[in-house]
């Protein structure tokens, strides 16, 4: 078998210690709904349900009706929730099949309307089943979902519909992981007052949740019912660094090889643009990933990646040089002593505070781990390790 030339090695221990971690701080017996939207945030499907479901989640949330499905397919047979819009498609034929699936596949379908309810409680009479159903309240992000104002009476309709269940309503935080969490609690507010009125008219429903991973260590009052983390999950922080707890342990490593190793005359340039040239006779090294692995072009002449202990050496820091190209990088190796074809090179270390860490290349960017995450390419091999 021909080895994988870069390989994301995902920690499945790292993954159930960041779900206790999770669970230390919410009230004992609080279901967690983990979000694994988009690959797990890049981490791969197939890698990370068995470590959720040996840990206990009680429930995943996707972005959307496919995701959905293919968890199905895995053989997740817990609760689903779809966080998108499960039927916003065009044409009335096109929802009414997209609910018989949702459906008969137990999805939770995020709704907005009476008319979307209407369709899934057909679907549900015509399958001889319910159809659950959860509502999202905009209380300040903006993006999706009712203004609490506009949201009872529909809610208190959808839930008198004999064939569906309302599982949930919950909101979303702006900015929960921002240092000042005021407008976070002003949306909290917003939305506890809108639980009020409804647990106080008697509306069933299920449960009330708001908690992404950022609330969830930092703002307790906001747990509810059910806590919905993310990123925490693979052991990332995007909140203030320095409140990142401590025992959130990363779950990802990106490991490749030395391709090639050249001696270089000084003053040669290296890479498309001749963005960099050797300042002195260099030792330069090519890796095979690339921007098309979503190793970012912005990287270029401003990332370092890290040689693996070999040969009695120790872990040794090497610049990124030159541009990334699509497929490779070039490295310099001049001070890293023997090196050899073959020799490991950890693109992305696992340890939070290293200088290629996803924490680390996301504040390079001026981004979020999410993005680092998300956007490595279907090349790179996900493969679970203990």
């Amino acid at each position: 078998m021909i080895p994988d030339p870069v390989v994301a090695q995902i920690r499945i221990d790292a993954v159930r210690r960041n779900l206790e971690a999770i669970r230390r701080r919410t009230r004992p017996g609080t279901p967690i709904c983990a979000a694994v939207k988009a690959e797990a945030y890049g981490h791969g499907f197939e890698q990370v349900l068995p470590a959720l479901f040996e840990a206990g989640v009680e429930r995943l949330a996707v972005a959307n009706l496919s995701e959905a499905l293919r968890l199905r397919v895995l053989g997740w047979s817990k609760p689903i929730l779809s966080l998108g819009p499960v039927m916003s498609v065009t044409g009335e034929r096109d929802r009414v099949e997209r609910a018989l699936e949702a459906v008969a596949a137990g999805v939770s379908s995020t709704i907005s309307s009476v008319h979307e309810a209407r369709i899934l409680a057909a679907a549900a009479v015509k399958m001889a089943r319910k159809a659950d159903v959860e509502i999202q309240i905009d209380s300040g992000m903006g993006r999706l979902g009712l203004l609490s104002e506009d949201s009872e009476e529909l809610v208190a309709e959808v839930a008198g519909y004999p064939h569906v269940v309302v599982d949930g309503i919950y909101t979303h935080f702006a900015t929960a992981d921002e240092p000042d969490l005021s407008f976070a609690r002003q949306q909290l507010e917003r939305f506890a007052s809108l639980v009020h009125r409804l647990r106080t008219s008697g509306v069933p429903v299920r449960a009330f949740h708001a908690a992404n991973s950022a609330a969830i260590f930092r703002l307790p009052e906001s747990h509810l019912d059910v806590v919905r983390p993310g990123l925490a999950v693979y052991g990332y922080w995007g909140g203030p660094a320095d409140e990142r707890p401590p025992d959130l342990q990363p779950s990802m490593r990106v490991v490749s090889r030395l391709a090639s190793i050249r001696r270089l005359p000084a003053g040669h340039p290296i890479g498309y643009g001749c963005t960099f040239r050797t300042s002195r006779e260099s030792v330069i090294a090519t890796v095979p990933i690339g921007y098309a692995d979503g190793y970012r072009r912005l990287f270029s002449n401003d990332a370092v990646v890290t040689l693996a202990p070999a040969r009695g050496r120790g872990p040794r820091t090497v610049p990124v040089v030159g541009r990334v190209s699509m497929d490779q990088i070039t490295v310099d190796l001049t001070t890293a002593g023997e090196v050899q074809i073959g020799d490991e090179i950890i693109i992305i270390d696992d340890d939070p505070q290293a200088p290629n860490s996803i924490e680390t290349l996301a504040r390079k960017m001026d981004t979020i781990p999410y993005e680092i995450t998300s956007l490595l390419g279907q090349r790179i091999h996900r493969v679970a390790v203990p």
